[in-house]
Parts: C-alpha cells; structure tokens; sequence
C-alpha cells in the first residue's frame, strides 16, 4: 500500500495522556504524526450505557460469586464499540486505521481502510497471567477470545512487541507470519540524550547502586529485590537499592534501601530527577511477577543501565540476554539476581562493556523512531 497521508487513531486511553499505558499510547502517537503526518485522534470514547451495564454485571459477579466477567472483550461491548466507531470513521477519509491495545475496537469495525493493531500481549496466553483476566466465568473466556480472533484476522497487519504474544498469536489463532509481526516498543520520553551525554555523566561510585521502578510493589517482586540486595551485601559489597513508585504495606526500615513513593517524569523536576537516578546507579533490577512489556527497560538501555529481571511473558521481548541485561529464572528468589551482580560488578571491563552495548541496543531497536522506520517498511509490503 501507499505509505498513509492521514490516519484514524483509535484508543482505549486518551492518547494526549502520559500517563496512561505508561505513555504508550502517546508516544506512538506522535512518533506517526512526525513520520506520516495527520494523525485523528477518534478516541478515548467508549458506548457509555453498554459500559455502565457492563460494569454493573461485572460488579456483581465478582461480589456475590467471586468470578471475574472480562466486559471489555465482551461480545456484547466490542459490537457496541464496532458502532461507535464505524460512525466516527464516516465522517471523513482516512488511509489507515492504528488501534494500540484496541482488540475490542476493531472486532466488528464496519470498514474497508486498512487497519493496524498494536499491543504487547494477546488475550489467548495471557489467561490466568494477567490479573485482569483471571478467574474468568467460561463464558466470558470464550468471549473474549472470539473477539480477539476476530479482530487480529480482521487487521492488515498485527504488531506485537515481543515473540511472546506474536508467536502465540501466530500459533493459536492460525495467523500468518507475513502480517503478524514483532516490533520492540521504545522509550515514553520527551528527550533522548546523546550516548555521548549519557557516558561523559555517568555518576562513578564505589556503592553498587540497584535501581527498581514499578507501580506495584508485590507483582514487580519488590521483596526478590531487597533480598537480591541482601545477599550482595553479605558479598562484602557496598550496595544500596532505591525503589521508585510504589510502597510497601508494612515499613521497610533499612539504611540500605530508599523508598520513592512516586515521580512524574512528566514534569520538569520529575525528569530532572529520574534522570539522576539513572546516571547514578549501577544495575536496573524487575524481579516482574507478569509484565508484558515493562518500558522501562527502555529507558533504563537508554541509559546505558545493564537490566536484571525475571524471564517471564514479554521481557525477553526487551532484554537481550548478556546485551543489555540478564533473564534470572522466574522462581529465583534473589541468589541469581546476587550472583550476576558480583560477577559483573568485580569485572570493570565486564561491566562498562555491558554499558555501552545496552546503549547501543536502544540506538538500534528500543526507540520509537526505529519503530516507525520499520512500520513504514511493512506499510509499503501489504
């Protein structure tokens, strides 16, 4: 096809926040407004009385019989977006369709433009992984992979950020590997600074300095982190973890460890800090109980900061194994995570070489550019 003169940007979250999705939504939204042009932003919207009545049911069945009803994949919900947005492309010409994370959207769109979907998991093998999707009724399962199916084999073309979900995707739902394919996700800033900012910035320090960022504090395996941390320390080395975004439910009192609630990277003084907070430390540490595709990671690349993390769903999507990282094993309970840390941290040239081919990885793949640049190509093949 022709490379798109204007697109229809259909999204779940409100494509002008930073927030939502961890910025996802916005990135890739501005990432084709500078490559392709005009972009329409026909989201967020949703059928408003389908998705109170499906809250409510939602609602219920959780409190009385304890099972979740997963209503945005809903038959009854996808068909009533299906409307909603078919109305909406009507009202002027668009060359393609993008929908990041939009399997509900797209389903029953009533259209002949080409559509683009992008997400970083399927429904299909995210099933009892996903907190959201657990403890599904059979029923609503069903739905839900129905609306899925329909969907990815409705889409000229399926992005996936990791081999997790697109071979999944490719196996289970019987998708060719022509319009199914794999695209790492980049960073969500507003600034790329220079490899050779990053490196003449580096804050050098005798303290083996573990970095963590996570939302939530159990389901990042903030606990794998603190006795990662432990063990390091009963290495005979100066270590230090600061963990940003989340808290614990009870206190943690440990001179070795400090505790940032939160921090808007959106904002100039949030930036300016995290910022900071990766040029100062040693090693980026996600002991992820479920993640997708955590960004950070590219951000953390960004910054030459070498990533240790559980080898689950996504992430390898996202840490190449001795590049730009290490993939502990899932049930590692911190000793994996110590061990890669005094060996790397004992070894200089080991671990400034570490440094700089995660640099170099971000450089080539985990950004948004690269990521456009190799859309382009598959728009020009379909």
């Amino acid at each position: 096809m022709n490379l798109p003169k204007t697109i229809a940007y259909i999204t779940v979250s409100d494509p002008r926040d930073k927030h939502a999705w961890s910025g996802t939504n916005y990135y890739i939204r501005k990432v084709l407004e500078k490559r392709f042009g005009e972009v329409t932003m026909l989201g967020p919207d949703e059928p408003k009385l389908v998705t109170f009545l499906c809250k409510v049911v939602h609602g219920v069945s959780l409190y009385i019989f304890k099972k979740r009803f997963d209503y945005r994949n809903s038959t009854f919900y996808a068909k009533a977006c299906g409307r909603l947005f078919s109305k909406k492309l009507k009202h002027k010409s668009y060359d393609l369709i993008v929908s990041p994370a939009g399997i509900a959207y797209i389903a029953y769109l009533k259209t002949d433009i080409p559509i683009i979907f992008v997400g970083d998991r399927i429904i299909a093998n995210s099933l009892n992984y996903h907190t959201i999707i657990t403890n599904l009724w059979k029923w609503s399962e069903k739905q839900s992979l129905k609306t899925e199916s329909i969907a990815l084999h409705k889409a000229s073309l399926n992005i996936l950020s990791s081999h997790w979900a697109a071979d999944y995707a490719i196996d289970y739902y019987k998708l060719t590997k022509k319009n199914t394919i794999v695209l790492p996700f980049g960073a969500n800033m507003d600034k790329t600074p220079s490899a050779e900012y990053v490196f003449d910035h580096k804050i050098k320090t005798d303290v083996c300095k573990l970095l963590l960022i996570g939302t939530f504090w159990k389901n990042k395996g903030v606990d794998i982190a603190i006795n990662a941390l432990h063990l390091v320390l009963k290495k005979n080395i100066r270590a230090h973890l600061t963990i940003v975004g989340c808290e614990p439910e009870t206190p943690v009192n440990d001179t070795n460890i400090t505790i940032i609630p939160f921090l808007n990277k959106n904002s100039k003084d949030g930036l300016r800090e995290l910022e900071q907070l990766f040029l100062s430390s040693s090693f980026f540490i996600l002991p992820t109980r479920f993640d997708c595709t955590p960004i950070v990671f590219c951000e953390a690349s960004m910054y030459g900061l070498p990533i240790l993390s559980a080898d689950t769903g996504g992430v390898a999507g996202h840490v190449q194994e001795g590049v730009n990282g290490f993939l502990m094993d899932y049930n590692d309970k911190g000793e994996g995570y110590a061990a890669i840390i005094e060996q790397i941290w004992k070894d200089e040239d080991h671990y400034l070489k570490l440094q700089g081919t995660a640099r170099e990885l971000f450089d080539k793949e985990l950004n948004w550019d690269s990521w456009v640049k190799h859309l382009e190509t598959e728009l020009i093949r379909i």
